[in-house]
C-alpha cells in the first residue's frame, strides 16, 4: 500500500512541476528500467554499469573476508593476537570508509588491476576495477566481518572446547570442528553487514573523478546532464541490487543457524 501511495504522490508532483529535468514522470523512469540493455548517454547500459560496480564490490568484499575471518578467529581465540591487533583495530575502526576515498585516490590514482599486470588499455572488467576503490571497499567490509568473527569465537561455549580437547583434538581440529562451526552464524552476520557497507562505499567512490563506469558514475553524469529519469532509475537499481545481495547472505545465514536455534 505504501509504495502505491509514494508513486501516486510522485506522479502528482511530477505533473504539477511539468519539468522532467527537475522531477520526471513515473512512466519515464519505468521506461528506463524495462530497457536495461539500452545505451545511456554513450556510457553503456544499466547492465554494464551494474556489472562493473558489482565486480568492484565482490572483489573488495572477498578480500575483506579472506583477511577478516582468519584474523578474527585468531584474535578471538588467542590472547597474544588480541593484544597485538586490538589497539590498531580500535584506532582505525571509527573512521568512516568514505573518508578514505580521497586518500585512496591520491595514493592509487586511477591505476587498475589490469595496470598491475601491464595491460594498460585493456577493455576487460579488470581494467575497470581501480585499486583505490578496491581499497575503500576492503576497508568498509573488513571491520564488520572481523568484529563479528571475534564475537562469534568468544561466544563459543567453553564446554565444547574443553570436551574437544579432552577427546584429543589438536588446535587444527578444534578450529575446524568446533570453533569455526560455532562462530559461523556471527561470521555470516558480519558478511551481510560488510557487504551492505561495501555496496554503499563503492557508489560514493564512483562519484569521484577518475571513474568512467559504474552505477555511481552514471548517477553523477546523468545529474550533470539533467537526465533525472536516468538518475532516479539508477537509484532504484542501487536499492534493488543492494537488497538482493543482502537477502542472499541472509538466506545463507538463516540456513546455517537452524541448528543453533534448535539448541537454544
Amino acid at each position: 500500500m505504501i509504495p502505491i501511495i509514494i508513486i501516486a504522490v510522485w506522479e502528482f508532483f511530477a505533473i504539477q512541476a511539468n519539468n522532467p529535468a527537475l522531477l520526471p514522470r513515473v512512466g519515464d523512469v519505468i521506461s528506463r528500467l524495462v530497457h536495461p540493455f539500452t545505451d545511456l548517454l554513450n556510457t553503456g547500459s544499466f547492465v554494464r554499469h551494474i556489472i562493473v560496480s558489482a565486480s568492484r564490490v565482490v572483489l573488495g568484499f572477498i578480500l575483506a573476508a579472506v583477511i577478516g575471518i582468519p584474523l578474527g578467529l585468531l584474535v578471538g581465540r588467542y590472547l597474544l593476537f588480541h593484544r597485538l591487533f586490538s589497539p590498531i583495530i580500535e584506532l582505525l575502526r571509527p573512521l568512516c570508509p568514505i573518508a578514505w576515498i580521497p586518500f585512496a585516490m591520491a595514493i592509487f590514482k586511477t591505476y587498475t588491476i589490469a595496470d598491475m599486470f601491464g595491460a594498460h588499455y585493456t577493455t576487460s572488467i579488470f581494467g575497470q576495477i581501480q585499486l583505490g576503490m578496491l581499497y575503500v571497499i576492503f576497508y568498509g567490509g573488513f571491520f564488520p566481518i572481523f568484529l563479528n568473527t571475534v564475537h562469534g569465537v568468544k561466544s563459543v561455549k567453553h564446554l565444547y572446547i574443553e570436551s574437544a580437547l579432552l577427546l584429543g583434538a589438536d588446535q587444527k581440529k578444534l578450529f575446524k570442528k568446533v570453533i569455526f562451526p560455532s562462530s559461523l552464524p556471527s561470521i555470516l552476520t558480519g558478511l551481510r553487514v560488510g557487504l551492505g557497507i561495501s555496496w554503499m562505499v563503492i557508489i560514493a567512490a564512483e562519484m569521484l573523478p577518475g571513474s568512467d563506469a559504474g552505477i555511481g558514475y552514471l548517477i553523477i553524469f546523468s545529474y550533470e546532464l539533467a537526465e533525472m529519469d536516468i538518475l532516479i532509475a539508477s537509484m532504484i537499481l542501487i536499492g534493488a541490487v543492494g537488497a538482493l545481495l543482502s537477502y542472499g547472505v541472509k538466506v545463507l545465514a538463516d540456513r546455517t543457524s537452524i541448528w543453533q536455534a534448535k539448541e537454544r
